[in-house]
């Protein structure tokens, strides 16, 4: 004992006490981040097909659908008068289960993205101009997320700025629904969201990739097209040239965080996100 307190004393054992401690610190943090790959409600899941069934649902009723599928009541009227009350069912059955997901690199070696391994979420009542943000992204344990902009519902169409030395550009709105955890956003007025959209694609394409973009000069609105950008910040930027902030602190950097608490935007859908973080501001 008096020789192991005696070696603490030394120099090599002072590094190696502070190398354990700044290890362990590390683990702890690693297995914490790990756990934020997808919540799971913590409350009893319940059936909602005899809710389906009445003839004239409550705000009560629709309260208690989006508890059991996180689809908002607005989302959920607009998919039950379309037809579509299916896709609250299959998310009623695949919101209380833990996905299969996978790891693979976005910027190798430190940018990691999640993808589900054998299953797509429906995306409910997906409108031009919605803002989907997930945190299935992380670089070095810190999970920072990820935005994407619906340039064209009907089509399918998104805007999106994934990483260093890639440009912004068109994808597939269908991919999100691989992802473990993730929010729709939309801001209530329709007028906005289009306005947005548009401006997206025809100012925010192929914009060169910079995490730093926005950090001295965060406002490029008046800019036709700006010289660089990053996934947040993009999508920021589609809003802003329409008059409207949707970063949520304000602050010379604008994260997916950020925008995914923003007072602007409603919650139309949330999946693998605790509830509790979005349902003051789901769309009625």
């Amino acid at each position: 004992m008096n020789f192991f307190k005696n070696f603490l004393k030394t120099k090599k054992g002072k590094i190696i006490t502070v190398a354990t401690v700044l290890l362990i610190v590390l683990v702890i943090r690693h297995f914490y981040n790990e756990s934020l790959a997808f919540h799971t409600p913590s409350y009893e899941k319940k059936d909602i097909s005899a809710t389906l069934d009445k003839k004239n649902l409550t705000d009560k009723d629709f309260m208690f659908i989006f508890e059991q599928t996180g689809v908002s009541p607005g989302a959920a009227k607009n998919l039950i008068e379309n037809g579509e009350a299916d896709t609250l069912l299959k998310l009623n059955d695949l919101y209380f289960e833990k996905p299969d997901f996978k790891k693979t690199y976005i910027a190798y070696p430190v940018t990691v993205e999640e993808r589900n391994d054998s299953q797509v979420t429906p995306l409910a009542d997906i409108q031009t101009g919605d803002i989907l943000v997930t945190f299935n992204t992380h670089t070095l344990d810190w999970r920072h997320g990820h935005c994407g902009l619906v340039l064209d519902a009907k089509k399918g169409l998104l805007l999106e700025h994934m990483a260093l030395g890639q440009t912004s550009c068109i994808t597939r709105l269908s991919s999100w629904g691989e992802y473990p955890a993730f929010a729709v956003l939309r801001h209530p007025d329709s007028k906005i969201s289009q306005k947005a959209a548009k401006y997206a694609q025809e100012h925010l394409i192929d914009i060169e990739y910079n995490i730093f973009a926005g950090f001295f000069k965060k406002n490029k609105s008046d800019e036709d097209k700006p010289s660089s950008s990053h996934c947040s910040h993009i999508v920021w930027q589609a809003y802003k040239a329409q008059g409207v902030d949707i970063d949520n602190n304000k602050g010379i950097f604008v994260t997916p965080k950020n925008i995914s608490r923003s007072k602007e935007l409603k919650v139309v859908q949330i999946y693998g996100l605790n509830p509790k973080d979005y349902k003051s501001r789901i769309l009625k």
